[in-house]
């Protein structure tokens, strides 16, 4: 069943990182069509500051389940790194469980903002009116991923099927 629930996570994971890397590109594009237009029409895009806002909560928060799928967070391993497998897997269990305790406090406190932000059409104000609800909701969602995404790794480091593979073991082929 956890095998499962892995892959179900990890379609899931593979969803939100591109579309943190197409919010991503559109923050550049945004950006660079917004200096181009401004500088040689002394026409700015109007909204790019809010659009640019909401993309990076979308680019950041939907991309943070993915990391932590490959185990690309950074880690310091000075210690850690020099203790038996079975030590590693509790510390790794301890991280995995305090990770998601964090996130699962943002998702929650983003889902009650981002319901409310809904529920009353919060708009920035600004040149137009930007809506805010959708960078609220899409952190919580951002969030609830993760929390899920390090239960499951919790779940594997318990039942001592750790992924504790970080992206250059995979280059080398070498597991610590």
């Amino acid at each position: 069943m956890l095998h499962k629930i892995s892959g179900k996570m990890s379609c899931l994971n593979e969803i939100g990182a591109i579309l943190s890397g197409i919010a991503l590109c559109a923050m550049m594009a945004i950006g660079a069509l917004d200096v181009l237009f401004g500088k040689f029409f002394n026409m700015p895009i109007p909204g790019t500051f809010e659009a640019t806002e909401a993309l990076m909560v979308l680019s950041a928060f939907l991309a943070f389940a993915f990391n932590q799928q490959v185990k690309g967070h950074i880690q310091v391993e000075l210690i850690i790194s020099r203790l038996p497998k079975r030590i590693k897997l509790k510390f790794d269990s301890f991280n995995y469980l305090m990770s998601a305790l964090f996130f699962f406090l943002v998702a929650w406190q983003g889902w009650v903002g981002g319901w409310h932000s809904l529920m009353v059409r919060e708009y920035e104000s600004g040149l137009i009116a930007f809506p805010v609800y959708p960078a609220k909701l899409i952190l919580a969602l951002g969030a609830s991923m993760m929390v899920l995404q390090c239960l499951v790794d919790f779940a594997n480091a318990l039942s001592g099927r750790n992924k504790h593979t970080h992206p250059e073991e995979l280059e080398s082929g070498s597991k610590k």
